[in-house]
């Protein structure tokens, strides 16, 4: 392996065609499989998150082809302490094959979901004034991000739009995220 892991993710599908325009990626082979691979900068916040949170393996996930995302995060000098029995050891995370455990990944799904929501609204607000101006703009967005071809709708996002509008923005840093 090189000094990079790839992280296979399963994503909800519109984050997956959100996340696939808004993320750089390059085409990679992983596991024998071609995918594209998104990096993710060592300062960011999922970056962070990932790091906290990932589990080393001593070989890759078998069935590839569950996942919908690859992440790639930069390994250099990735070390954390792992507990085994009362002593600690430094575990290089550098040189391994990773995975994100079953109990993260609805919080990374989450994660994205705010992020996609959050640019909806910005989106659709910037665009329209009017009732007219606001059904153009989330069939804009609905194109732009190929929605369609995973099953969002123009009334799931119109309700969307409103049920944000009601709330407010932020209101999912305070509570759980309604779908």
């Amino acid at each position: 392996m090189n000094d990079n892991n790839i992280i296979p993710l399963k994503l909800r599908p519109h984050l997956v065609s959100f996340l696939m325009k808004e993320l750089v990626g390059e085409s990679r082979t992983f596991v024998g499989f071609k995918c594209s691979v998104h990096h993710i900068e060592r300062h960011s916040f999922i970056y962070n998150y990932l790091l906290e949170n990932i589990e080393k393996t001593d070989y890759p996930i078998k069935d590839i082809t569950g996942f919908n995302i690859f992440l790639n995060i930069k390994a250099k000098s990735r070390r954390r302490y792992i507990a085994a029995g009362n002593f600690y050891k430094v575990q290089g995370l550098g040189k391994s094959f990773v995975y994100l455990p079953e109990k993260f990944v609805d919080n990374i799904n989450d994660l994205f979901e705010q992020q996609f929501r959050t640019t909806f609204y910005s989106y659709v607000l910037a665009r329209a004034h009017d009732e007219d101006r606001k059904t153009n703009a989330i069939m804009s967005f609905i194109e732009k991000y190929d929605l369609f071809e995973v099953g969002v709708t123009q009334i799931q996002l119109r309700q969307l739009f409103y049920r944000i509008s009601s709330t407010g923005i932020c209101s999912p840093l305070q509570g759980k995220l309604k779908r």
